[in-house]
């Protein structure tokens, strides 16, 4: 057959082919619904049409029009309460674009599904803004203040909050709410300043909140979680009464933040989870970070100057702590009281109390604490104390003017150390109370009582191999073993 009958037998089929292989044709997108444009201006000198040039004189009849609808308010004061329908945008022209509403009861403004804030102001009320009808909501640039109750309070939806600033005229309301069984919410660059109780306040187990680049100025407590999940980035609080940061049953994340004063800079009480990062408190009344109960992690964390709880305190649970630096504290640098501790890499200085005649560095209680990499210097009473049935584990240490010891055992507590320098101070070891401490490879110097005191009454026991000390006073007691 000739080639070109053999082409034009095939060129059918080839067609066909490729006519039923090829890509389906795309379907158009639907259309997007058309948005509305509406203009308000309350001194309006005659009734408009809500254009620009004819604007209308009253908010809710512009927000009476269907939707969905962007709504612009030039400056001036609106009286509501307003109900902002699904698909709403209001934007102002800054503070003096003011929202109001008489009296403490009603809420300025109560939000639909998926509405929007922008450059106004928010006055009065017993809430600024209510969030109920899920969705979600964005808030842009709003002040709120002189609410009798709280700012916003959200229990359905999303919630994204920018460069906003809250404002607390009186004392024991809320910046933020969150509550509910579904509620997310965002916040960032914004400020709360004034006597909330708590700036944002996460109530619920299904309510999550990222707060980033926030500054809370006198709240009594800047971030409070309940039962929920809170991750803070990025934030300052200073000039509050309570805990700056707490979680009770909940999960609280922290990182790069810093707080000035306070009773606590964090406090955790039965956290599922407690993450803490880059962490500083500075002048806290009780303690830096005060954990109890809880499952944690401590990492970066700096406490200046806190109070006689401690720099970081622990009750129960179990918390590692890594890299961190404890200075000035009252009474004590780290105190753990029972649960399980793990410690690495860190530095605790300048540790004494009001009178001047106790400090301890590690005062650690009926705990099971692995300890590892850590330097305590100038501290009052002892660098390391464990006491009441404590099992401790101390590798690498480097202990400096401990008061009255570097290392201490006290009723029925465990020590083992290995690889302890002792310099200058009271004694390098003590034991009491039926207390056992075993070092090994420890290096002494400068003591001014002797390298081991010991009261020598049931089971203490102090067990020593390959010390290094040129003191050898104290090694003859009958609880001495070498």
């Amino acid at each position: 057959m000739p080639a070109r009958v053999r082409f034009r037998t095939f060129l059918p089929l080839i067609l066909v082919l490729c006519t039923c292989r090829g890509p389906a044709p795309r379907e158009a997108p639907p259309a997007e619904a058309t948005r509305t444009h509406v203009w308000v201006d309350p001194a309006g000198w005659k009734p408009g049409d809500g254009t620009r040039e004819r604007p209308l004189r009253s908010l809710a009849e512009a927000l009476a029009r269907p939707g969905p609808l962007t709504v612009h308010v030039a400056l001036g004061t609106y009286t509501g309460p307003f109900t902002l329908p699904a698909g709403v945008r209001v934007e102002g022209q800054g503070p003096g674009s003011v929202l109001y509403v008489e009296g403490p009861d009603a809420p300025v403004l109560r939000a639909g599904r998926d509405t929007a804030l922008a450059d106004l102001a928010v006055l009065g009320g017993a809430w600024g803004l209510e969030v109920t009808g899920g969705g979600r909501v964005r808030v842009e640039r709003v002040g709120f203040s002189g609410q009798r109750t709280g700012a916003v309070r959200v229990e359905a939806g999303r919630l994204e909050v920018e460069d906003a600033r809250f404002e607390a005229s009186v004392s024991e309301t809320t910046g933020v709410l969150l509550e509910g069984a579904a509620v997310e919410a965002r916040i960032t660059g914004s400020v709360f300043t004034g006597p909330f109780r708590r700036a944002v306040r996460v109530r619920g187990a299904g309510v999550r909140v990222e707060v980033e680049d926030a500054r809370f100025l006198g709240p009594v407590s800047a971030v409070g979680v309940d039962g929920g999940h809170a991750e803070v980035r990025r934030a300052t609080a200073e000039g509050g009464r309570g805990s700056a940061f707490s979680v009770v049953e909940g999960a609280l994340v922290l990182e790069e933040v810093r707080v000035t004063g306070h009773e606590y800079g964090v406090s955790a009480m039965q956290a599922r989870r407690l993450d803490v990062r880059g962490f500083t408190s500075v002048r806290a009344e009780r303690a830096g970070l005060g954990v109890v109960r809880s499952r944690g992690v401590l990492e970066d964390v700096v406490v200046q100057g806190s109070g006689e709880f401690g720099g970081i305190q622990q009750v129960g649970g179990e918390l590692e702590v890594r890299r961190f630096r404890v200075e000035g504290a009252a009474e004590y640098g780290l105190v753990a009281t029972q649960g399980r501790l793990r410690v690495r890499d860190g530095t605790i200085t300048r540790v004494r109390s009001g009178d001047g005649i106790a400090g301890d560095g590690l005062h650690l209680r009926q705990v099971e604490a692995d300890v590892e990499g850590v330097v305590v210097d100038g501290v009052a009473g002892t660098c390391v104390l464990a006491a009441q049935d404590a099992r401790v584990v101390l590798r690498d240490a480097e202990l400096s003017g401990c008061g009255h010891a570097g290392l201490m055992v006290d009723t029925l507590a465990r020590l083992e150390a290995t690889g302890v320098e002792v310099r200058g101070g009271g004694t390098a070891l003590a034991a009491m109370g039926d207390g056992e401490v075993r070092a090994d490879a420890l290096t002494a110097s400068g003591l001014s009582e002797g390298l081991v005191w010991a009261e020598c009454q049931g089971s203490t026991r102090v067990r020593l191999s390959r010390v290094r000390s040129e003191d050898v006073r104290g090694l003859s007691a009958p609880c001495v073993e070498r």
